[in-house]
C-alpha cells in the first residue's frame, strides 16, 4: 500500500495478482485474440518499472522494461489513481501519464490497454 492507501502496482505481489486477474478476464481475452504485446509502466518518482506481456495464452508480468513496445510513464500520484481504477486514457489526456516508445503500437492496442488497466480497481491481495 502507498501513503494514499492504494495498492502499489509495482509491488511484485500486486503485479502477480494483476496478471492472474487479467488472464482470467473475458474482456481481456476478447481483446487479446492474436495479440502479442509487451508494454511497460515507469514511475518517474521512484524509478520503478514493470512489463506486462499479453498473448492469447494469457498475461504475464515482471520488473523492468526489456522488450516493451512502449511504456506509460508518470509520477506516483498518477499510478495511485490508475490503481484506484481511474482510466489510463484520461491520465494520458491530462498529461499525467506519457506514452514513450512506439506510439503506433499503443494506439493499435488502446482497447487492450484499457481492458488491462481497468482491472486495477478490482485488485486484492
Amino acid at each position: 500500500m502507498t501513503a494514499s492507501n492504494t495498492l502499489n502496482l509495482f509491488d511484485p505481489a500486486v503485479l502477480a495478482a494483476w496478471t492472474r486477474l487479467a488472464s482470467a478476464d473475458a474482456f481481456v481475452a476478447r481483446q487479446s485474440v492474436l495479440a502479442d504485446l509487451r508494454l511497460g509502466l515507469r514511475n518517474t518518482d521512484s524509478g520503478e518499472t514493470l512489463w506486462l506481456a499479453v498473448t492469447e495464452a494469457g498475461v504475464r508480468g515482471g520488473p523492468g522494461l526489456d522488450g516493451v513496445a512502449f511504456h506509460l510513464e508518470g509520477a506516483q500520484d498518477a499510478f495511485d489513481d490508475l490503481g484506484r481504477g481511474f482510466p489510463f486514457n484520461r491520465l494520458v489526456r491530462q498529461h499525467r501519464l506519457t506514452v514513450c516508445g512506439d506510439l503506433r503500437r499503443c494506439v493499435q492496442n488502446w482497447l487492450l490497454l484499457y481492458a488491462l488497466t481497468r482491472l486495477t480497481a478490482n485488485l486484492e491481495l
